[in-house]
């Protein structure tokens, strides 16, 4: 009974006022606490996920790109490679179906080469400007007819140049230059043919067959810058001025004199085979 009373006056010795409240975690609870909740371990914060990328706007798929359109440059050579690979199969594998592939290709070859020659035919027949056969006749008849005017204007160029300027025959002695005194007897006679004057130099002095009346050379080649030219060969001087129209050297024929004669003299350059 003692131990009871003192047990209630010790508990009444340190009974909490009524206006006094425990506090616990800094709040004030009721009731009998004999001791307060631990405080709750605050977990640490988690740093915030990152932003979930933005959905990328959907790509148009590119559109398929449409076939480059070959030239024709291309097309060709195309053509020519894939004619060539059957050629070539065909030879180093001579299979009939292998040899028929390149027949087959080829006949295509022939028939376009064909087609593009008729064409051709059609297009020069109402183009006269482009038909060579207008200014050089091809039938027999037409080339006889231009031949004729040919030669007369040759023979005309001939004259004018013997008349304007003056031909020379340069030579060396005829016993070691045989071709000299061939070249001699073609002036010669193309001289009494068409009435022109024809003067023969001789570089060493040495008398010559057909031109009697040959002069040696004292200079007038040298002065002329004909001195190094190979003999026997042709010129036209002009005593006026100088200037000096080489033919040709080594022995010419009447027909290639009279030509270059009028080519050199009558025709512009670069004119010749418009």
């Amino acid at each position: 009974m003692l131990k009871t009373v003192s047990i209630t006056l010790l508990l009444a010795s340190v009974a909490v006022p009524a206006h006094a409240r425990l506090a616990c975690n800094g709040e004030e609870v009721d009731g009998w606490h004999f001791y307060c909740d631990p405080e709750p371990v605050k977990e640490p914060e988690l740093a915030p996920p990152p932003p979930e990328p933005e959905p990328k706007a959907e790509e148009t798929p590119k559109e398929a790109e449409e076939p480059k359109e070959l030239t024709a440059t291309e097309e060709i050579e195309a053509f020519r490679a894939y004619a060539d690979e059957l050629k070539h199969r065909a030879i180093l594998d001579p299979t009939p179906e292998n040899v028929q592939a390149y027949m087959e290709v080829n006949k295509q070859m022939s028939q376009q080469a064909a087609r593009f020659a008729a064409v051709w035919q059609r297009v020069l027949f109402g183009a006269p400007h482009l038909d060579a056969n207008v200014s050089r006749p091809l039938t027999q008849m037409g080339t006889n007819i231009y031949q004729d005017q040919r030669n007369a204007a040759e023979q005309a160029a001939l004259r004018r140049a013997a008349q304007e300027a003056g031909l020379i025959f340069v030579y060396d002695d005829p016993v070691d230059c045989r071709l000299c005194l061939a070249q001699a007897q073609i002036l010669d006679a193309m001289r009494n043919a068409y009435g022109v004057e024809i003067l023969a130099v001789s570089t060493d002095g040495s008398p010559i067959e057909y031109f009697p009346n040959a002069v040696q050379n004292e200079g007038q080649l040298q002065a002329l810058n004909l001195v190094d030219k190979p003999r026997p060969f042709i010129a036209i001087v002009d005593p006026a001025s100088g200037e000096t129209q080489l033919i040709g050297g080594g022995l010419l024929t009447e027909d290639q004199i009279l030509e270059r004669i009028y080519v050199v003299r009558e025709i512009p350059i670069g004119e010749r085979f418009e």
